[in-house]
């Protein structure tokens, strides 16, 4: 009896260890599925965390530092409801209008001048989801600007201030091949000034000075504009196998072309054309300023825009008078205008005809838009005014699909796309001439057309209509201080 008891303890000894390591086993296996779980759990709580950190990060260096309104305490976000602005203070500041009434024509024509009073800023800080701080912002008092929209071609002459290098060129020589300029430093975008203290503004004054250098065995002193800083560097010519002495560069002296009118100021008696500056097609440099003018022209016909390959305006300049905008009618005509300004955001052009428009005239009372602040563009239906035929421009349906604030490329602050079946059966959507086509959303000026999706033509870049106007603000003013 005393040896079966002693195994039925053992049995029992044996059974209970193995139970405890049942247990052991079982509770390492669920704390390691708690841990997992927990871990998971933690994971998916911190992707809104994560996503909410990124928001802020990009809305803090896609949104503006400064927002113009006319009443700064009303300051809003429509494009970002889950923004919401907090006032810091306020202070009195320069506004960049002074007060108007827009009630009638010739007050509208005074909103029109650039003037300095005493308004009001608002700092806000945009808190995301009304916890998370993304950035403060200052809201200035400013009166609402009045402009006319055109979307009218125009036909562009220009000869660059100084020359620009397009690209380098090997020159075949008695002893080889060799490159001048590539020896000298220079590259494809430089922009030649001077050759042996010479002001270069053509191809045909650097050709000449080079060939006088080679004949007489001496290099040439160059002076030349990279990223708008000034550098000097000697190039020495050679001769070819036929006589010439050349620099191993060809270089662009002029452009002419066509383009489309956004929208004139009738105060100033200036537009505002393109929406992107007129660059060296090799290089896309932008082409400095020596002289420019501009006459009238039209659409004889179009290239269609297709995947790949953008279309293209098929125009011829006129010799005859050309209207700004066919809602002026007489009033709007004029024979020529003065390239003031070559910029990133376009041209902008003085018209010759002082006495073309009238203050007082209810013509251009009714004519006149209001330009809308880049915070209230938004996206949703639109509409561009552009001409796709002879001279008279017509309204399109579009598309904005997207609103960007960034100042990296102003000239893409808008992304359109073209619904208008009948302009797309036409051009196949945006193409070359069109830049500059007016953007109007709900009454309002909201930009211009700029750039056609290579991939798509139905869609392209945009830039803000304030964006342009303010180019042509302080152009006016460099030209009156000048």
């Amino acid at each position: 009896m005393k040896t079966r008891s002693a195994g039925l303890r053992q049995r029992a000894a044996k059974t209970g260890t193995k139970r405890k390591k049942h247990r052991q086993i079982f509770s390492n296996a669920f704390l390691r599925l708690l841990r997992r779980t927990c871990q998971l759990l933690a994971a998916l709580a911190g992707i809104p965390a994560v996503g909410l950190i990124a928001a802020a990060f990009y809305l803090n260096s896609a949104l503006p530092d400064t927002y113009y309104l006319e009443d700064p305490s009303t300051f809003t976000l429509a494009q970002y409801r889950i923004l919401e602005p907090v006032a810091e203070q306020q202070a009195t500041v320069q506004t960049l209008v002074g007060t108007v009434d827009p009630e009638t024509e010739a007050e509208k024509m005074q909103g029109s001048i650039s003037g300095k009073e005493d308004g009001q800023s608002i700092e806000y800080t945009l808190m995301l989801g009304g916890i998370i701080p993304v950035k403060t912002v200052t809201a200035v008092q400013s009166e609402a600007r009045y402009v006319i929209p055109s979307g009218s071609v125009f036909g562009l002459k220009m000869l660059t201030d100084g020359a620009v290098v397009a690209s380098l060129s090997p020159v075949e020589t008695a002893s080889g091949t060799v490159c001048p300029a590539e020896l000298a430093g220079i590259q494809s975008g430089d922009i030649i000034l001077t050759a042996n203290g010479q002001q270069i503004n053509s191809f045909d004054t650097l050709s000449s000075v080079i060939s006088a250098a080679g004949e007489n065995g001496q290099p040439v002193q160059i002076t030349y504009s990279r990223d708008n800083t000034e550098k000097q560097t000697t190039l020495s010519p050679v001769q070819t196998t036929d006589g010439q002495w050349l620099a191993g560069m060809w270089v662009r002296d002029s452009s002419a072309g066509i383009g489309t009118i956004t929208f004139y100021e009738p105060y100033t008696g200036c537009f505002a054309a393109l929406g992107h500056g007129v660059c060296d097609a090799d290089t896309g440099v932008l082409l400095p300023l020596q002289w420019g003018n501009v006459c009238g022209a039209t659409v004889l016909g179009v290239t269609r825009g297709v995947t790949g390959t953008p279309g293209e305006l098929q125009g011829a300049f006129l010799d005859s008078a050309f209207t700004l905008s066919s809602l002026l009618g007489k009033d709007g005509m004029i024979s020529s205008g003065t390239v003031l300004g070559n910029y990133s955001c376009g041209l902008i052009v003085r018209a010759d005809s002082s006495s073309m428009l009238s203050a007082s005239g209810i013509q251009t009372e009714q004519a006149m838009m209001e330009v809308c602040p880049r915070q209230e563009v938004h996206t949703g239906e639109a509409k561009i005014l552009s001409t796709i035929g002879g001279t008279q421009p017509q309204l399109f349906d579009a598309q904005i699909e997207k609103v960007s604030f960034s100042d990296d490329d102003t000239s893409r602050n808008i992304v359109i796309q073209i619904t208008d079946p009948d302009l797309i059966a036409a051009t196949g959507g945006i193409v070359q001439g069109m830049s500059g086509s007016p953007i109007i959303q709900n009454g309002k000026l909201v930009g211009a057309v700029t750039h056609v999706f290579v991939s798509d033509p139905e869609k392209g870049y945009g830039i803000f209509a304030e964006t342009m106007l303010d180019a042509l603000d302080n152009t006016v003013e460099e030209s009156k201080a000048g």
